[in-house]
């Protein structure tokens, strides 16, 4: 990672600059005009505004230019900043969670390392929007891939993934690497190279990065709650207060020889070469194992019928402690989440309508995350709380708003709510219209269902029946959609 920061003469006056990319095209007009944004400048406790002056090309290299101070990229946290990483770290975060949502623009789930630098050594400055699309767009691809791609962890929730690279970048400062960098390891499942192999360190904080890096769906869920990405940010603030952090600071040079020296030691040349053969094994499957994917598919299919079935009769359910309101809830949430197993955990004797379509988008979700490290189908209810912005063109919306659950006989219900799908049902086929190259459509149907319940003898409620009473049709929404 590298970011040229130097002295330039403007106006008869003395500015710092920091060097975006090759003006082989220049700036695009657009990002040029209208009113400037403000970038933030934090110490830990507090967030004031910064602001940028303009743009000069110096030696066909194009800079952006603001008063005069003393700036830093931040990966020298794992160099000269390196004993004072945790600090920068938290007040990284802190700041993160200050921003607005339009703000940080998480497209990807993670915040640029391009956006961020060290102020006077100690304050973090996180460049504003307007500059972050500039950079995107003139900086070369492997410095976007190590100071972004590489921090997108495929296997974290994507409201968890802020917390991820919170992680990634104490991981970095203290190994002098990135934990996901080599493909190996990202194809392997996301398993890094441990870090006790690169720095030994103090215990609970070496935990608490691992715990991050590895947390489970379930783990990471309950700690995001309904919670936007950056307000999840506080939870890592709180658990990495009083930890220890007792690295020495180094040079570039130091950096490099000590991660060399740790990679070519047996231990890690025998984890690297397990990971490669995973990889390989992947790549195999994906390429050229189609069929043979689908006949495993098909018998694990099989399999897990019977394990459900069984396990359906022998286990209670997570909603055997549930009032049928409260299970309707659930299934809803389970249909959010795609979850073709808390979905179907309630049901008795009966499938739900939405089962199979569920259970189709959730082999997408997974088999797309797995292979393109991408979150294809994003959840209706986040992004309607999020103002309903613009989505990755690799991605579509779905999900339920739920309006209202009403009691309607002697255990039973019926529900309403919003479903936000990405193509038509068949009675409104006809209506479907073609995808452009700035938006993506979304449809919009009121659905009424309907719910039986029956009290089991083992002590809860199951649901024994389920219909679909009537779709409203309320017409295509167009979402803009941007290249991830």
């Amino acid at each position: 990672m590298e970011r040229e920061i130097r002295e330039i003469e403007r106006d008869g006056r003395t500015w710092t600059a920091i060097r975006i990319g090759r003006d082989e095209f220049g700036v695009p007009k657009h990002l040029m005009q209208g009113e400037k944004m403000e970038g933030i400048i934090t110490d830990g406790t507090s967030i004031r505004p910064w602001y940028w002056e303009g743009f000069a090309t110096i030696d066909e290299w194009r800079y952006v230019y603001f008063e005069r101070c003393s700036l830093e990229p931040f990966d020298t946290i794992a160099t000269v900043h390196r004993k004072d990483a945790l600090k920068l770290v938290n007040r990284l975060a802190f700041a993160l969670s200050q921003a607005e949502s339009r703000f940080l623009d998480l497209s990807s789930g993670v915040f640029p390392l391009y956006r961020i630098f060290i102020l006077d050594g100690h304050d973090i400055l996180l460049l504003p929007p307007d500059l972050a699309d500039i950079f995107s767009i003139m900086i070369d691809e492997d410095t976007k891939r190590m100071e972004s791609t590489a921090l997108v962890q495929g296997s974290a929730e994507t409201g968890f993934r802020l917390v991820s690279e919170m992680a990634q970048l104490l991981y970095y400062a203290a190994a002098g690497t990135l934990p996901f960098i080599r493909e190996e390891s990202r194809e392997a499942g996301y398993k890094e190279l441990p870090l006790s192999i690169y720095q030994s360190m103090d215990a609970k904080t070496e935990g608490l990065i691992s715990f991050i890096l590895h947390a489970r769906s379930r783990e990471m869920r309950d700690i995001m709650g309904n919670r936007s990405p950056e307000k999840v940010l506080p939870w890592f603030l709180e658990r990495s207060k009083g930890l220890e952090w007792d690295l020495e600071d180094r040079s570039e040079e130091e950096r490099q020889a000590d991660v060399r020296k740790a990679e070519e030691a047996a231990e890690a040349r025998a984890i690297i070469e397990k990971t490669g053969k995973i990889a390989k094994r992947r790549a195999f499957w994906r390429v050229k194992g189609t069929v043979i994917t689908v006949s495993v598919i098909a018998a694990v299919a099989i399999i897990s019928f019977l394990v459900s079935y069984i396990s359906g009769i022998l286990e209670p359910p997570y909603t055997k402690d549930m009032e049928p309101v409260e299970i309707i809830e659930a299934v809803y949430q389970a249909q959010n989440e795609l979850d073709p197993q808390a979905l179907d955990d309630p049901v008795k004797g009966t499938e739900l309508p939405q089962s199979m379509e569920v259970t189709n988008l959730y082999v997408t979700s997974r088999t797309r995350m797995a292979y393109e490290a991408v979150e294809p189908i994003i959840n209706a209810n986040d992004w309607l709380s999020d103002g309903c912005p613009a989505i990755p063109a690799s991605s579509f919306i779905y999900g339920v708003a739920l309006e209202s659950i009403e009691q309607t006989g002697e255990n039973e219900y019926e529900a309403t709510g919003i479903w936000y799908v990405p193509a038509p049902y068949e009675e409104d086929a006809e209506e479907e219209i073609t995808e452009s190259l700035e938006t993506r459509p979304v449809y919009r149907y009121r659905v009424r269902q309907s719910f039986s319940f029956a009290w089991n003898d083992r002590g809860w409620w199951n649901i024994v029946g389920s219909e679909i009473l009537g779709y409203e049709n309320l017409g295509v929404e167009e979402v803009g959609i941007y290249a991830p």
